[in-house]
């Protein structure tokens, strides 16, 4: 009878620690408040794919086994305001969905204007060309302001700049805070005003990250390209671990690869697709610019000149067209503003904290829907 209790007993105590995680790897703690996986649910087919979730994995300090999704809030295309993500399969309301390994995992989803404190890493990247010096000002204080929003926001946020001209990069500050970012902006010598305020080089390691500005795309271009600018702070800047990659492009020109394909949209979309965003702020003396045919004095031509915009619709990020001037320009007022403020934690349980994993997350709701695959990542 003994032997049957203490039977009883151990099988009780394996149960619940069961219960407390998947990864015996972890630490033996509760993750109650995490819902069990599903089994009943069937991940619908995608009918529009007309967005794409961008995230960021890292693991819980002193809980290795409960996994922290840093997801950047999803944007409705058809109505430009933030979703809202819901994953109570217990309930039948559910339009959020995140597999590991192909299994659907109970997820616990916390919006970032909560109070829970997400990390998010914004590069303002900057066409300096003579063509933007109309609209140069009206650029910079927009990004100053936006910064100061950001900050005063549920959000640990960093910023930095980049400024590109004719081929290269010309200037630019490494990740710092909205008051040096200010600072680089409005209150270097020799900056004056215009153009002059994206041009040179600030920060503690600005030596290091002109030098390489020097050689990064010499001799392969000759004409505006955001691309190069996005791809030289993804692969330079010191970016936080498990935060949200964010850039916001400012320019009136086409993107110009020269022929070239690694300096294309289509390449620095396979780059970063899924860990970083590129929203769009487009300036333009005329709105035939915006049209999908060959209009105004651009034809449209890839490898050649590529609509800058592009930049955003192939990595779930926004855009914004504005006149030459950029008059009343205000990033509070674009989609990308909603999107991080309305960004969400998702926690789930894996099934091995050092293991390899592939990760799917689809995303579903009336008139919208879009999954991407995380294959091949590791949790830090």
């Amino acid at each position: 009878m003994f032997k049957r209790f203490m039977f009883i007993l151990f099988s009780l105590a394996l149960v619940t620690f069961m219960a407390c995680t998947k990864d015996s790897s972890g630490p033996k703690v509760s993750n109650e408040d995490i819902p069990g996986d599903p089994t009943d649910i069937v991940i619908p087919a995608l009918d529009y794919n007309n967005l794409i979730p961008s995230a960021t994995f890292a693991r819980t300090g002193g809980n290795t086994s409960r996994i922290r999704v840093n997801l950047l809030g999803i944007v409705n295309p058809n109505t430009q305001q933030p979703m809202d993500l819901v994953a109570e399969y217990g309930t039948g309301d559910y339009n959020f969905y995140l597999e590991e390994d192909g299994v659907l995992q109970g997820v616990k989803l916390t919006k970032v204007s909560t109070g829970t404190v997400l990390t998010a890493d914004v590069v303002f990247v900057v066409d300096n060309s003579g063509s933007m010096y109309e609209e140069a000002d009206s650029v910079a204080n927009s990004i100053i302001e936006f910064a100061n929003l950001l900050s005063a926001s549920g959000l640990n946020v960093k910023f930095a700049c980049v400024g590109y001209q004719y081929g290269n990069v010309n200037g630019g500050i490494n990740f710092t805070t909205a008051t040096k970012l200010h600072q680089y902006l409005t209150d270097r010598p020799y900056i004056y005003e215009g153009t002059d305020r994206t041009i040179g080089f600030a920060g503690p390691d600005s030596a290091d990250i002109e030098t390489a500005a020097y050689w990064y795309a010499y001799p392969d271009l000759s004409s505006e390209n955001g691309v190069m600018a996005v791809l030289f702070a993804d692969s330079l800047y010191n970016w936080r671990a498990g935060a949200q990659r964010v850039f916001i492009n400012f320019t009136d020109e086409s993107t110009q690869p020269n022929g070239y394909v690694h300096w294309s949209t289509e390449y620095m979309c396979e780059q970063i697709l899924g860990r970083a965003t590129v929203h769009t702020v487009f300036s333009s003396d005329t709105l035939t610019y915006h049209g999908e045919g060959n209009s105004g004095s651009y034809e449209w031509t890839d490898l050649w000149d590529e609509r800058p915009w592009a930049m955003s619709l192939c990595t779930g990020g926004t855009v914004k067209f504005v006149d030459s001037y950029a008059t009343g320009l205000n990033l509070a007022d674009l989609p990308v503003a909603g999107a991080l403020s309305n960004s969400y934690l998702v926690e789930f349980i894996t099934a091995g904290s050092n293991a390899v994993h592939t990760v799917v997350i689809t995303i579903k709701d009336t008139g919208v829907d879009g999954k991407i695959e995380y294959a091949n990542i590791q949790y830090n």
